[in-house]
């Protein structure tokens, strides 16, 4: 069998923690935001992936994680991806002719893994109602966006442990299945790194060495 002329990359991206690092002047823009977010990711990812190999081709699923729906509505986040397209293809997301997005954006109220079954319709969706509106007028919180992370890096380290894994997340949560997964494409050869948000302080409990980018 030929070997593919590319190396496959998942990317997993805790979006809010992104939409948050973006400048204050896209506060009342959503879909400028959103852009400028995912092109910051896009070259944080582009810079990444060329300093580990400069002679290979990068393909890259993307896949983000966020409070998508409000029951089954979608959010202002979410709808501005149905704009975004229209100025951003997948392919502009990263500043390099040497990585490309494998396909379209995609969402992860969608697992990688669970059964057709499971979905509601007419979204196609797994998990609606990850964003839940509080008693008393508090803001809203996310709900199973950590965890649904957390499955789908695991399933694609299971599907694709030759591959390079990326997770973008400042939360210690997603640390417990960052190290399983990184154990179970180890014996593959595959990788995983962990992208934090600048000036982090790093627990010292934690051994995160040669994970972090």
């Amino acid at each position: 069998m030929r070997p593919e002329p590319f190396r496959r990359v998942g990317l997993f991206v805790d979006w809010n923690s992104q939409i948050l690092a973006a400048p204050s002047a896209f506060d009342d823009n959503v879909e400028e935001r959103c852009r400028y977010a995912l092109k910051s990711v896009g070259k944080s990812v582009a810079k990444l992936l060329c300093s580990l190999d400069s002679d290979s081709l990068f393909r890259v699923r993307v896949r983000l994680y966020h409070g998508w729906t409000s029951g089954t509505m979608q959010t202002a986040n979410r709808r501005a991806f149905n704009i975004i397209p229209e100025t951003l293809s997948p392919d502009e997301i990263f500043p390099s002719n040497r990585v490309n997005a494998l396909s379209d954006i995609e969402f992860g109220d969608r697992l990688i893994d669970a059964l057709s079954h499971r979905e509601i319709s007419p979204s196609r969706i797994h998990l609606p109602n990850t964003l839940r509106k509080q008693r008393g007028g508090t803001p809203p919180v996310e709900k199973m966006v950590d965890t649904a992370l957390a499955a789908d890096l695991l399933a694609w380290a299971r599907h694709e442990p030759t591959s390079i894994a990326i997770v973008f997340s400042g939360d210690d949560d997603i640390i417990p299945p960052v190290f399983v997964a990184e154990a179970w494409m180890a014996p593959s050869k595959g990788s995983l790194y962990l992208v934090r948000p600048k000036n982090r302080a790093e627990s010292r409990y934690l051994v995160l060495e040669g994970l972090l980018s």
